[in-house]
């Protein structure tokens, strides 16, 4: 687990309430570690609470950027009713026109991100401003 309940309200603290919070935190954990190839999830080599007690400030800040992106991917998913990529998917089109054919989303105000993650971009902007933010091929 990256981020308690407490922490979680330090950085938003008028956002989800604690049950919210423990049923998001898994998928929201999965979808960053999605984004960031498993960084603080691989055992032995990175670990966000040494990064958090850390001397090195570029360390800590690192640490509190990925606290925050996963705060904020909590909040988009609440905010949003999206559990995983799937519920994205599902209206990932607001308007399509093949020929003098036009269809459109009956679900106009689910919001989609660029990474077609349950990941807000606000989140991949601060995980990319520190490096932590995975650009190669996921799977094969």
């Amino acid at each position: 687990m990256y981020l308690t309940y407490s922490e979680f309200k330090s950085i938003l603290s008028d956002s989800v309430d604690e049950v919210t919070f423990d049923k998001l935190l898994v998928r929201a954990e999965i979808q960053i570690d999605t984004v960031t190839n498993y960084f603080y999830s691989m055992p032995g080599i990175n670990d966000i609470e040494s990064d958090s007690n850390s001397k090195y400030p570029w360390l800590k800040a690192r640490s509190d950027v990925f606290k925050k992106a996963l705060a904020l991917t909590i909040d988009y998913m609440n905010s949003n009713n999206v559990s995983n990529s799937a519920d994205l998917k599902n209206n990932s089109f607001s308007s399509i026109e093949i020929g003098r054919t036009t269809l459109q989303s009956a679900n106009k105000d689910i919001s989609n991100t660029s990474s077609g993650l349950a990941v807000p971009d606000e989140a991949l902007m601060i995980l990319g401003r520190y490096g932590l933010r995975y650009g190669g091929v996921q799977s094969v």
